[in-house]
């Protein structure tokens, strides 16, 4: 569950797992300049992400770069995608805008009670500590901002 929640952390958290009360201090601590990021970036320019072209660029783009090998440097957990597959059908709607608090808390609980089958990675450790030497926060923003542009804005 928490390879999953640092991968949506890691990608201004689309799906509401921003929303999570994160016990992990390190994922907690990283995942705060990128909520920040993805209010004043994403909501603050008036984008409201949340229909299946929104999901699907997330999963496409960002969690398929997060949950690979070269990323954590082993396998990523089996059967992630069809995981990430069964929690967006369950869990999200195309009505939602993940720029409001109230959708992203329906997304948070629905995702709570269905995230557990993903396996901790215990690379995630060594990996969150390197974040601001990494790349990872840079690359993190960049993501953002090439999201951004899939909306013609810039953040």
């Amino acid at each position: 569950m928490r390879l999953l929640i640092l991968a949506f952390s890691l990608c201004a958290l689309f799906l509401s797992v921003s929303s999570f009360p994160l016990d992990d201090e390190p994922i907690a601590e990283l995942s705060k300049p990128l909520r920040d990021k993805f209010q004043k970036g994403i909501c603050g320019q008036g984008i409201k992400p949340g229909g299946q072209a929104d999901v699907d660029w997330v999963k496409d783009n960002i969690l398929s770069y997060y949950l690979s090998k070269e990323w954590l440097t082993k396998d990523p957990p089996k059967g992630w995608n069809g995981e990430i597959d069964k929690i967006i059908k369950k869990c999200h709607k195309d009505t939602y805008n993940y720029c409001d608090q109230g959708d992203r808390d329906k997304v948070k609980d629905c995702v709570k009670g269905m995230a557990g089958s993903l396996m901790y990675c215990p690379i995630l450790d060594k990996t969150v500590g390197n974040w601001e030497t990494s790349g990872d926060k840079e690359q993190a923003f960049q993501l953002m901002s090439d999201y951004c542009k899939t909306k013609g804005k810039t953040c």
